[in-house]
């Protein structure tokens, strides 16, 4: 039997700025923090000890994704499985392993040198994280921590791994001309109900500096928190880049602003629940069915509004 992931458990990210993001943490984001090993810092959604491990670095960017399976039994079956792919796969460090709250953990990368690790989760007494500044909570349990979209060079390699090696099923495709002879196609795989747990982009031709993910996404209980938090990125200081608006796939209702290391940050509530019995690929030639326009930019002409300048890590 082929094994395959449960769910996206955790992100980790090498920030520099560990100070500000412990602030976006708390003041925009709502999440609980917490310091954990090897000067790590631990964001917390729900019961899990760690949804977010934020490290130092100076390259501010992605650095892995933890994949849930039930057991250590399943992660050792796991890495048979990859090994007969011809994978490498490396076992955790004790260290690695206390960072993430792990029993046993072991990692691999992606066609693009991304770091993905399969792991199973050590027992925990904490109680669950409950939030003072999102009353409606965060949308986890059997679909995981959220979302995270990947850009890559390597697209069509990239696509088999997610579906041949991670073993999440597609849950639908975006085939985008954003102008005339440009074709961008976006596939959206699901681990469980959440409608993807993880995407993949081509990589954009467009200059400037590169990121390994375009976003992660977190989702809230209501709308009305999505409106809550889009205030507080506003007041932080932090540009939102897509205004509120909702994807025609998943329905989620969400707005998109940059974290403190340049990424983006999707925040949105009322995403679909997949049901692979009766689920349909869906192909869709938009992004959006409403909304999602560029913050700062006048909906009746396109025309820009005066917006701060805010520098982005």
């Amino acid at each position: 039997m082929t094994l395959s992931v449960h769910e996206l458990g955790y992100l980790g990210f090498d920030v520099s700025d560990m100070p500000r993001w412990e602030r976006f943490a708390t003041e925009v984001l709502g999440v609980g923090v917490s310091h954990g090993p090897q000067d790590t810092l631990r964001l917390r959604l729900d019961a899990s000890p760690a949804r977010f491990i934020l490290r130092q670095g100076d390259v501010n960017d992605f650095a892995f994704a933890g994949w849930k399976l039930a057991s250590a039994a399943e992660v050792d079956a796991f890495a048979c499985q990859i090994d007969s792919r011809g994978i490498k796969g490396t076992w955790g460090t004790d260290d690695e392993l206390a960072v993430r709250h792990a029993e046993r953990m072991l990692h691999f990368d992606d066609p693009e040198g991304n770091r993905h690790e399969v792991y199973a989760a050590a027992p925990t007494q904490e109680a669950p994280f409950r939030s003072a500044l999102v009353g409606s909570g965060f949308v986890t349990g059997a679909g995981g921590v959220g979302h995270v979209v990947f850009e890559a060079e390597h697209y069509p390699a990239t696509i088999a791994f997610a579906n041949q090696v991670l073993g999440v099923r597609l849950s639908d495709h975006i085939n985008l001309v954003p102008v005339p002879g440009v074709n961008v196609e976006v596939s959206f795989f699901h681990a469980n109900e959440r409608h993807h747990s993880m995407a993949v982009a081509p990589r954009s031709p467009a200059p400037g500096p590169r990121k390994r993910i375009h976003h992660f996404m977190i989702e809230v209980g209501s709308v009305a928190d999505v409106g809550r938090a889009r205030d507080r990125c506003l007041s932080f200081g932090l540009p939102v880049v897509m205004d509120i608006g909702q994807h025609p796939n998943d329905k989620m209702i969400s707005f998109y602003a940059h974290s403190p290391s340049g990424f983006l940050i999707e925040i949105g509530a009322g995403g679909v629940k997949v049901d692979d019995a009766s689920w349909q690929v869906g192909d869709y030639d938009h992004v959006s069915a409403w909304g999602h326009r560029p913050y700062g930019v006048r909906p009746e002409d396109g025309s820009p509004m005066p917006a701060p300048v805010v520098e982005v890590a």
